[in-house]
């Protein structure tokens, strides 16, 4: 498996794919940011409510403000995920590398895990530099604040894992639907429909029950990253339901994704 890995980071290191995608996320983190400092400019204009509905912002908090903002944008990074998720495995199909592969006596298990460990690299890449490079844009854009409180870090770092398994999981149910159709459009079109019709449901529902919807908005993987941003406002019921639903996803995504691959007839 080591050399299947080996010759992945190979390939997509020399390509443009993944640097396109990086770009395109550094974009995202600048538009990110530059909202928000117009969303300050006009509360700090406007007073106590801007004319868009924010609430006014006391202080600038530096590095806690900074994650507070980088939390409450992070659900679209399942898009930025989406595409390096086919940036590794839909060319093996498209190519017909796969054939060749297993051909070669390659194992399936292994093909489809080294997929899964490069795939969670490249999602851990992409939290680490979203949350580095915001946090370092919103500090020179808005200044450093005041110094973090001390159990802040303990905080962040249970945040932190918390959302890397969620993504970890966003991953591993990306990986399941690629080795299952084998179409990147029909990936696409599903995935998309998985991780938004839910979102446009809850929000729907809010209108009409709000609190039936805070529960199943534990259920829902997108809304549930947004939320442990926040992770000291929320119960810890909440928070082990999410993590349950989590592990569920990871679990199930990659028993059924990999007996899928291991029975499909390659052509």
């Amino acid at each position: 498996m080591r050399n299947l890995i080996r010759a992945d980071v190979y390939k997509i290191v020399r390509g443009k794919a993944l640097y396109i995608t990086f770009a395109v996320l550094l974009l995202y983190i600048i538009m990110t940011i530059v909202t928000e400092a117009i969303v300050i400019g006009f509360v700090d204009t406007y007073g106590q409510t801007a004319p868009i509905g924010i609430e006014r912002y006391e202080s600038v908090d530096g590095v806690v403000s900074a994650l507070g903002v980088l939390f409450s944008s992070m659900e679209t990074l399942i898009f930025i995920l989406l595409s390096l998720i086919l940036l590794v495995v839909a060319p093996i199909f498209a190519s017909g590398a796969v054939k060749n592969d297993i051909a070669r006596g390659v194992s399936r298990t292994k093909l489809y895990f080294s997929k899964m460990v490069i795939c969670a690299v490249l999602c851990v890449l992409m939290y680490a530099f979203y949350l580095s490079i915001g946090t370092l844009a919103y500090l020179l854009t808005n200044g450093f604040g005041s110094p973090v409180p001390v159990d802040f870090w303990g905080t962040m770092l249970q945040t932190v894992g918390a959302q890397l398994l969620l993504f970890f999981a966003i991953t591993c149910f990306g990986l399941f639907l690629i080795f299952t159709l084998k179409r990147s459009g029909m990936v696409i079109g599903i995935f998309l429909a998985a991780m938004l019709l839910p979102h446009v449901l809850l929000n729907v529902l809010t209108m009409v029950n709000s609190d039936l919807a805070s529960i199943l908005a534990n259920f829902d993987l997108p809304a549930s990253i947004g939320r442990l941003g926040f992770l000291n406002q929320l119960e810890i019921s909440a928070i082990l339901t999410m993590l349950g639903v989590g592990i569920l996803y990871i679990v199930a995504s990659t028993i059924f994704g990999l007996a899928s691959f291991r029975k499909a007839e390659i052509k």
